[in-house]
C-alpha cells in the first residue's frame, strides 16, 4: 500500500527527526525546499506581503509565517504551535563508566516516558555537542546522529524477578544504565562513549566542552494493521503535529492575513525554558512582524485581539484493553478523525467559541474531527496551549491525532487521522 502525502510526510518527520534539533532541522529543509526565506532574530525584518518565512530562534524552536498578498494587518493572524521534544532518555555529564568489564552510560530520564517500554531496544545516540571555538563566548555547535545502535537496556530475566509482569518499580538510577559494550582494561581509560563520539565526527575529544544527547529508539515508522490502517512509530508525540503544522503553512495560501507556525522546545518537561512555550518569544516574534510594517507592539495586540490558535498536541485514544480510563460519552476512537480537547479546569485550553468555529470548519470540508473528554476524577496531560493563550489572550482551540501507548517507547495512530490533522491546519491558515 502506498502511503498518502500526510502519511509520507509524517514518516519523513520521524526517520529524520531523532533529537529535537534534527526535528527543527528537517522542518527548516522543508521549509527552504518550499521557498521560505530565512531570517536572523537579531536582525530588523524586512518583510513583503505575499512571502514566506521562517526563524530559528533556538536549537528547538522555530517560528514560519506567510504573509497574505492583500496583507491587512488589522485582520489578525492565525497560528498553529506544537512540540519538537519527547519523553526519553539523556545522556548525565561525565556520560560513561565501567562495571565488571561493561561499559555503561549513565543517562536520566527528560519528561514522563513508560519506561519498561525502553528495555531490550536498540538504542543510538543524537543531540548537539558544544566545541571549542576561538570565540570563548560563542562555541562551535554541532548536530550530530550516531545512526547505528550502540546501547541497550537489558532486563532481568523472570527467573530473578518473578514478579515482573506485576508491576516492578524501576530504580532510575540503578535500573535505566544501558550497556554500550565490554572492555578488558578498565585503567587509564578515558570517557569511552565521548571518544567514540569525537572520532565519529572526527574531532578531538578535548574540543567536547558540553552536549545535550539523547538516546533515541531506531525503529522505523511502518504501517500496520489488517488494512494498514495503523501508523506505529517511535515519537509520534508530537512529531504528528509539528508535520501538520509545516506542511499544512507550506501548502496554505492565505489571502489577506498571516499564518505562523510556531514550534517549541521542552513540553515535555513543563515549558518553562526560553525555548518553551511559557517563554515571551512568540510576542516577540508577533511585535519584529508588525514592526516590519511601522505599527507597535500596542497595534500589533489590537490586530490580532479577534485571531485564533490552534495548540496542536496528541490526545489519548478510547483503548479497548482498558475501557475504564474512558469518559462514558465523549472519547475518540482511532481513525474517526483528529481531536478536539477539552476540561473544565483548561489543562486542555479551550473556549465555546473557537471549538464552534473549528467544528464549523471542518463539517464545511468534510474533515473528520471527534471530542475529547478525561474521565472525571482522573488525571490527565497538559499541552502548551494554556501557556501560549496567557502570554497571547486569543481564542485557542486544543487538538491533535488520538493516540494509543502514548509516551510509550513506540507509540499506535491511525493513518486517517494525520490526514484530517494536516488538512485542518492548511483549511485553518488559508481562509
Amino acid at each position: 500500500m502506498s502511503l498518502n502525502d500526510s502519511t509520507r510526510h509524517l514518516f519523513d518527520f520521524l526517520e529524520a527527526g531523532v533529537s529535537p534539533f534534527h526535528t527543527v532541522s528537517h522542518a527548516a529543509a522543508q521549509l527552504d525546499a518550499a521557498g521560505f526565506i530565512p531570517l536572523d532574530f537579531k536582525d530588523a525584518w524586512a518583510l513583503v506581503p505575499g512571502n514566506s518565512y521562517y526563524c530559528r530562534t533556538f536549537s528547538g524552536e522555530l517560528f514560519a509565517f506567510k504573509l497574505g498578498k492583500k496583507l491587512k494587518l488589522e485582520n489578525g493572524i492565525r497560528i498553529a504551535g506544537g512540540h519538537t521534544d519527547w519523553p526519553c532518555l539523556k545522556l548525565k555529564p561525565a556520560p560513561t563508566f565501567t562495571q565488571k568489564g561493561y561499559i555503561q552510560a549513565n543517562v536520566e530520564v527528560y519528561g514522563g516516558p513508560i519506561l519498561n517500554t525502553f528495555f531490550d531496544r536498540p538504542l543510538s545516540v543524537a543531540g548537539k555537542l558544544a566545541l571549542r571555538s576561538s570565540d570563548l563566548l560563542h562555541p562551535q555547535i554541532r548536530y550530530i546522529d550516531l545512526k547505528k545502535p550502540v546501547c541497550i537496556i537489558p532486563n532481568l530475566a523472570i527467573h530473578m524477578n518473578r514478579k515482573v509482569n506485576e508491576g516492578v518499580p524501576i530504580d532510575q538510577q540503578a535500573h535505566l544504565m544501558p550497556v554500550l559494550g565490554m572492555v578488558e582494561d578498565t585503567l587509564n581509560q578515558g570517557d569511552l562513549l565521548l571518544e567514540y563520539i569525537a572520532d565519529h565526527e572526527q574531532i578531538d575529544p578535548k574540543d567536547i566542552l558540553d552536549y545535550e544527547l539523547y538516546l533515541y529508539n531506531m525503529d522505523l515508522p511502518v504501517s500496520m494493521g489488517l488494512h494498514e490502517e495503523f501508523i506505529s512509530a517511535p515519537r509520534l508525540d508530537d512529531t504528528t503535529a509539528v508535520s501538520a503544522i509545516i506542511h499544512g503553512l507550506i501548502e496554505s495560501t492565505p489571502s489577506d492575513t498571516i499564518c505562523l507556525g510556531a514550534l517549541f522546545d521542552n513540553e515535555e518537561i513543563g515549558s518553562r525554558t526560553k525555548q518553551g512555550a511559557d517563554a515571551w518569544t512568540l510576542n516577540l516574534v508577533l511585535e519584529k512582524i508588525w514592526a516590519a510594517f511601522g505599527k507597535s507592539a500596542a497595534e500589533c495586540y489590537s490586530h490580532i485581539s479577534d485571531s485564533m490558535i490552534l495548540s496542536i498536541d496528541v490526545g489519548h485514544g478510547y483503548h479497548p484493553n482498558y475501557t475504564s480510563t474512558s469518559d462514558i460519552t465523549t472519547f475518540p476512537v482511532l481513525g474517526q478523525g483528529f481531536v478536539i480537547k477539552s476540561d473544565s479546569n483548561q489543562k486542555y485550553a479551550w473556549d465555546c467559541e473557537a471549538v464552534g468555529a473549528m467544528l464549523q470548519l471542518c463539517q464545511h470540508y468534510q474533515i473528520p474531527c471527534q471530542r475529547f473528554a478525561k474521565r472525571s476524577g482522573a488525571a490527565g496531560g497538559g499541552t502548551i496551549a494554556s501557556l501560549v493563550s496567557s502570554h497571547i489572550p486569543l481564542k485557542t482551540v486544543d487538538m491533535g491525532v488520538p493516540l494509543l501507548a502514548m509516551h510509550s517507547s513506540r507509540e499506535l495512530m491511525a493513518a486517517k487521522d494525520q490526514d484530517a490533522l494536516e488538512n485542518a491546519v492548511r483549511a485553518f491558515m488559508s481562509l
